[in-house]
């Protein structure tokens, strides 16, 4: 459902491979892995084109669901999401032995991130101010943006449903959704798109809290911004505005 590859327990580029599913992460059984499989994932994973399983583990149970098995990858496939496998469904990984440990020949760049520009309006940065909705009628309706990095962005609308707009609502300090709209409802925004894919339970306090791909593929535009119709509802601890 979500093409998200990770090595969990990675130290750079070799760990466990796991991908998201359901959900979930889970392992991939290495049943029928070849060299060509294992140097895809590296691709993917940005750690060169080139990598090794790791046969040397010890005895242990899997802990956690496998979601893959039997992947083949053929000379033919130029990316790990085309290659071939078993269904999409619990497999039969039973110890750390039966799960795909690898090894690849890169190692991903070590940056040091410039340290974020502060929240706007607020000398710490509280989830609330990490949101805001833009072009609506009041301020718990309009074009979901989020700040990170010194700036603000917007959410692409790609698997964006009610109880991903709940969230930005509960988030916003307003009441429960209305409506979760899509195709740049409240108009178009402009600067990066931070996340794409969002998918919260619901439950969530904020979006960064929830699973979501980093909004940099290039994949999204502006015109797929995602926005929310929530219902207003008094900030707690505020007063209520008078006219003078």
């Amino acid at each position: 459902e979500f093409m998200a590859l990770r090595l969990e327990n990675s130290n750079n580029c070799s760990g466990r491979l796991q991908v998201f599913y359901n959900g979930t992460w889970g392992s991939v059984c290495s049943n029928s892995m070849t060299s060509r499989t294992v140097s895809l994932a590296c691709k993917e994973l940005g750690c060169g084109d080139r990598g090794y399983l790791d046969i040397h583990l010890p005895y242990a149970r899997v802990s956690g669901p496998a979601w893959l098995d039997r992947v083949q990858c053929g000379e033919r496939n130029s990316s790990f999401w085309q290659c071939p496998s078993a269904p999409w469904q619990l497999q039969t990984c039973h110890d750390l032995r039966d799960e795909t440990h690898i090894i690849c020949s890169g190692r991903q760049p070590e940056v040091t991130p410039d340290l974020p520009a502060p929240c706007p309006d607020s000398s710490r940065c509280t989830a609330r101010e990490k949101i805001r909705a833009v072009g609506g009628e009041h301020r718990c309706s309009g074009r979901v943006e989020v700040w990170r990095n010194g700036s603000w962005g917007t959410v692409c609308d790609d698997s964006w449903h009610r109880q991903d707009a709940q969230v930005a609502c509960r988030q916003l300090g307003c009441g429960p959704v209305l409506s979760a709209l899509g195709e740049a409802a409240f108009g178009e925004g402009t600067g990066p798109i931070w996340l794409e894919q969002v998918e919260c339970q619901g439950t969530e306090p904020s979006l960064q809290d929830c699973w979501a791909r980093p909004g940099d593929s290039g994949v999204c535009r502006h015109k797929e911004d995602a926005a929310v119709i929530c219902s207003e509802r008094r900030l707690p601890g505020t007063c209520p505005s008078t006219l003078s």
